[in-house]
């Protein structure tokens, strides 16, 4: 300390420390004491069920609609089903960040996720099913379950994946 400051410490009265705020490294960040227990598992399963419920109905209603108004087909409507998924993944996610009420994104995420593993057992149960059918049946040939579209998985993964976190980012709270 140089003697100008001791000097000026010398005249001024003792005063009382003024508190800084201490600081904290942001949220998320290495060292943070809230680093960890991002994902409301709780929510997320909630969400994930009310989001399966409204694709229930979404879809149930609107190949219901459809074939009232146009006549009944063998064939799904991808855009049904398509846009009804879609919405019940924003749907679910929105959900599961409102009742998490943090980490949003984080949230809708995972709700995006578990329709994925969702929409993967339902395809495998159907499959089986067709499998075990021709295997009790007596068959012994090689069963033709159609070719698996690496474009129509990827793009339906990635629609859940934006869906669910768009649902939760749109949870947030200004």
């Amino acid at each position: 300390m140089s003697r100008a400051n001791r000097r000026r410490d010398e005249v001024r009265p003792a005063q009382t420390a003024v508190a800084t705020p201490e600081r904290r490294p942001v949220a998320g960040a290495p060292g943070a004491s809230d680093s960890g227990n991002h994902i409301a598992w709780r929510a997320c399963l909630a969400g994930l069920l009310l989001g399966e419920l409204v694709l229930l109905v979404l879809t149930n209603g609107g190949l219901d609609l459809a074939n009232a108004l146009f006549g009944p087909t063998e064939k799904l409507d991808g855009g049904i089903v398509g846009v009804g998924s879609f919405l019940a993944v924003i749907a679910g996610g929105f959900v599961a960040a409102r009742l998490a009420g943090r980490w949003g994104l984080y949230q809708g995420t995972v709700v995006g996720i578990g329709f994925i593993v969702v929409s993967v057992a339902v395809q495998f149960g159907q499959e089986a099913s067709i499998v075990h059918q021709s295997l009790s049946s007596g068959a012994h040939h090689i069963v033709d379950l159609g070719p698996m579209r690496m474009d129509n998985v990827i793009s339906g993964d990635l629609l859940a994946l934006f869906g669910g976190s768009f649902g939760g980012w749109m949870a947030r709270r200004k």
